[in-house]
This record gives structure tokens, sequence and C-alpha cells, in this order.
């Protein structure tokens, strides 16, 4: 029995490839060559027109720091995008709208702190959640939790939708994001397609 597990683990390895091979790296981890500002753009495009081919480009899987500040980031479009709706609902008050910095100042700037860290706690959450749920049996081929925290991490990238106003650009990057959860859980995590929409 052991024997046989350890063979068809290894004949799995092998059909699948190592899930912790290091990759030529995303546009995220080569920063230092190109800046932050356009590598953060490339990825986040990438991961939205070519998310297979960047799932698979990790140079780091291993070690998350990479992965946090592409999240953070992401989380800052979530928070503007937040301020932006206040905003919004701000200018619908009609003619005689005051700002009143003490309620409506904190206001917006509580919403964009809770949008940047609420972000890296959603995905924090959502990465251990499923990967607790998917090792009992929906992979095939077996990864530590901090590879499918960085996959989900660079899945964000539309998050750079978000600013888009009138509720239709965090509709369209939640929907986008959760479909790259989906296929980044079945090409770059292994994991059985029921599993992953499940």
């Amino acid at each position: 029995g052991v024997v046989v597990e350890a063979w068809d683990s290894a004949h799995q390895r092998e059909l699948i490839g190592d899930l912790m091979a290091p990759g030529p790296g995303t546009p995220w981890e080569d920063r230092g060559s190109i800046g932050a500002i356009p590598a953060f753009f490339k990825t986040a495009i990438m991961s939205m027109t070519a998310p297979g081919k960047l799932l698979k480009s990790l140079r780091r899987p291993e070690t998350p720091s990479d992965a946090r500040a592409f999240v953070i980031i992401c989380g800052v479009f979530w928070g503007l995008s937040w301020v932006l709706h206040d905003y919004i609902a701000y200018l619908h008050r009609g003619p005689r709208r005051e700002f009143d910095i003490a309620s409506d100042g904190e206001v917006w700037v509580l919403h964009f702190i809770f949008g940047v860290v609420g972000t890296w706690v959603m995905l924090n959450l959502i990465s251990r959640i499923f990967f607790k749920l998917v090792a009992a049996g929906d992979v095939k081929a077996k990864a530590p939790q901090v590879l499918t925290y960085n996959v989900y991490a660079y899945c964000l990238g539309p998050s750079i939708l978000a600013l888009i106003p009138f509720f239709v650009g965090p509709l369209v990057a939640l929907v986008w994001i959760v479909c790259l959860f989906m296929y980044g859980a079945i090409v770059r995590l292994a994991v059985k397609t029921g599993g992953a929409i499940i």
C-alpha cells in the first residue's frame, strides 16, 4: 500500500511537473529592473490576458513576500474604489451638500484603509480555506499552502478595474478574480476541475 502510494505520487508529479519549480519570473518579480509601476501594471494586465503563462512564471513560489506586496497594491485599488463611490454618493446629496471633514473625511479614510487591509485579510483567509478544502483529495499533486497564496495573489490583477465607477468596475473585477481563482487552481495548483469550481 505505502509503496504503491509513493510510486503513484511520484508518477503524478512526473506527469504534472514539480509545482514548486521556479519559473522565469513575473514582471512584478523583475520590478527592480523595469520599475515598480510598470511591473505592477504589466503583471495585472498579464493576469487578465495570459494568466496561465503568468502563474507558471513564478520565480519564487516558496516565499510570499513578492506576492504580498502585489496584494497590498491591489488593495489600494479597492480602497480607492470605495472612496470614489463615497464621493459619487456625496455628489448625489444635491446642491446644498456640505463636506464635513469630521464625518465624511474620516469615513473616506477608514474606507480606504478597510479596502487595503481587507483585500490582504480576505486573500489570506480564502487561500487558507481553499488549501484545507482541497488538501483532502482534490489535488493531483501536493504543494505547500504558500503556493496557493502566491497563485491567488497574482489572480488579483483585475483589481485595477475596481476604479470604474457606479459599481460596474468592482463587480466585473470580483467576477473576473473568482474565475481566475478557479483557473489558477486547475492550471497551477493541479487541483481537479470539480474541486476548483466548488
